[in-house]
C-alpha cells in the first residue's frame, strides 16, 4: 500500500478507502453499480409522469398500424384506448404543416375528428 495516498470517503456508502486509481470514487465495484442504478432509478420515478403515457401512445399507435405505413381513425377511438393528445415526442413538417409526432409517427388531424398515423419512414 503506497502512504502517499489519503483516505477518501466512497461516494455510496461513505466508508473510507484508500483507491487504487486517482479517478476512483467508489470503495468497490458493486458500491458504484449501487450508486448509478439508484441514480437511474430516481431519473427515472421523476419522468415517470411523463414518460408512462407517452409509451403508451406510441404503444397504442403501433398497435393499430401493424405492418402498415398508414391508417385513419376516428378521434373518439383514439381516446377510447386511452391516446392522450397533450403528449407529442416533437413535430414533423407534413404537407408544408407542422404536425405532432409521437416517436416514429405522425399525427395528422383530418376533417370530421378523423386521425391519420402515418409511420414516419425517416424511422
Amino acid at each position: 500500500m503506497n502512504d502517499n495516498k489519503k483516505p477518501i470517503k466512497c461516494l455510496y456508502s461513505g466508508e473510507e478507502f484508500i483507491p487504487k486509481k486517482i479517478s476512483q470514487r467508489f470503495a468497490s465495484p458493486q458500491n458504484r453499480i449501487k450508486y448509478n442504478n439508484d441514480k437511474a432509478s430516481k431519473l427515472k420515478l421523476e419522468r415517470a409522469f411523463i414518460d408512462r403515457p407517452l409509451h403508451k401512445n406510441r404503444n397504442i399507435l403501433k398497435e393499430l398500424l401493424g405492418n402498415k405505413t398508414e391508417t385513419i381513425v376516428h378521434e373518439e377511438f383514439l381516446k377510447g384506448r386511452g391516446y392522450n393528445f397533450n403528449l407529442t415526442t416533437h413535430f414533423e413538417k407534413w404537407e408544408g404543416k407542422p404536425s405532432p409526432c409521437v416517436y416514429e409517427f405522425i399525427i395528422i388531424k383530418l376533417p370530421n375528428q378523423q386521425i391519420k398515423i402515418l409511420k414516419n419512414d425517416r424511422y
